[in-house]
């Protein structure tokens, strides 16, 4: 009976659905666009980049990591209701998020056009 109990424990965690990064549009107009991005415990982006000038306000705050494909990483500390400005990267460069804590993250991002 235990056995067939741990099974079934093992078969339901299989199953359940994956935390995932979740981008929730805010606003967009000829200047800017907006959105707030929820990062989930122990999740990660695709590698991706940033091309423009934007602001990213902490409506829950935590640390941050972004990693490059050659593994070089930077821990960023997101203090809540606090804003930061953030410049382009440079040219060719991409990093992906991820949120190694317990705890999730919640940016509002607003990037100029």
């Amino acid at each position: 009976m235990i056995i067939r109990s741990l099974l079934l424990l093992a078969l339901l965690l299989q199953s359940a659905p994956k935390a995932e990064m979740t981008r929730v549009p805010q606003f967009e107009n000829e200047r800017a666009v907006s959105w707030k991005s929820i990062i989930p415990p122990h999740t990660e982006s695709t590698f991706h980049r940033h091309d423009r000038y934007r602001t990213v306000i902490a409506v829950v705050g935590g640390t941050l990591k972004t990693v490059t494909p050659s593994g070089e990483a930077t821990a960023t500390n997101y203090e809540t209701g606090k804003a930061y400005w953030q410049t382009p990267m440079p040219a060719g460069a991409t990093h992906k998020d991820v949120n190694d804590t317990d705890s999730t993250i919640e940016l509002v991002v607003v990037e100029m056009k």
